[in-house]
């Protein structure tokens, strides 16, 4: 591994980082919908009804599930999912950006020598980034399947319906949200910068730090492939060298993060969302290409 070290995050900005993930994770929680949460339990209630071939118990149970959905879709007529559960994961690459393409170089090397998962475990371990999981119900879609299996229940043809019940529970959405790292470590780096530069009297020295840490923790987004600085970070390279300039002068430092803070907010903002999952390249593709 390299023997650049990567630089310390100061204690206040690791407070924020932390408050941000948590912040993250709750906004996400927070649109659960109970509703829809007692839906699925109902759902899963039925399944030991139809075991007991219970038929009354299994019916009245799908009717109240059904009650439930139809409460959402009163609300929102144009709701398509709805969150029922939200979990969270979080991978976070230790080394620099030389770790990061010495790591890259090896995976390479190892591809070409035919060793996929030697690879594959380098590869795994290349990510910094908090990921929520957001467990959805398609509120379209359920009713319908849940309305289909009260006949076979009245005929009496429990695994059948059984059947369609866990196709049911299998038709839950998972949906991803990535929220690198890095980029968030280098946002609430300068929103600290940010209230210590309005201060009376600012350490131009400690102003200096936290916007080499930003800039550092924008390289390692690249280096990990959260975007590309001549792509997606341009402005925010120029802002820091601007910055810097400042920061080498007598000018006051009232101020001059907030348009460094905005901009590293609005990159955020186009993480928080799904991420839509990447679909695995297939050999006709490849002959399309070369033809």
């Amino acid at each position: 591994m390299a023997e650049n070290k990567r630089m310390e995050e100061k204690k206040e900005v690791t407070q924020k980082v932390e408050n941000a993930q948590n912040n993250y994770v709750d906004e996400r929680v927070k649109k659960i919908t109970q509703e829809a949460v007692e839906a699925i339990n109902l759902v899963t209630s039925v399944i030991e009804a139809l075991d007991n071939k219970d038929k009354n118990k299994a019916i009245e149970t799908i009717e109240k599930a059904l009650g439930k959905l139809e409460v959402l879709v009163a609300r929102d007529p144009n709701l398509q999912v709805v969150p029922v559960d939200v979990k969270e994961q979080v991978i976070d690459f230790p080394g620099t950006v030389d770790d990061v393409e010495a790591a890259k170089t090896e995976i390479v090397a190892l591809i070409k020598a035919g060793e996929v998962q030697l690879a594959r475990d380098i590869m795994l371990n290349l990510a910094s980034e908090l990921d929520i999981y957001v467990t959805a119900l398609p509120i379209g879609t359920y009713p319908v399947v849940l309305k289909a299996i009260i006949p076979l229940i009245e005929q009496e043809k429990f695994e059948e319906a059984k059947k369609l019940i866990i196709e049911a529970l299998e038709t839950l959405v998972i949906e991803k949200i990535v929220i690198p790292l890095p980029i968030l470590r280098a946002e609430q780096a300068i929103i600290r910068a940010n209230e210590l530069a309005n201060k009376e009297n600012p350490n131009k020295d400690e102003l200096k730090e936290l916007l080499a840490y930003a800039k550092e923790q924008l390289q390692l987004a690249e280096a990990l492939g959260y975007g590309k600085v001549e792509i997606d970070y341009k402005d925010l390279y120029e802002e820091i060298e601007k910055l810097e300039k400042i920061l080498a002068s007598d000018e006051s430092t009232e101020d001059i993060f907030k348009t460094l803070k905005e901009k590293l907010s609005s990159i955020m903002v186009k993480f928080n969302k799904p991420k839509a999952p990447t679909n695995m390249p297939k050999a006709e593709d490849k002959k399309e290409e070369s033809k």
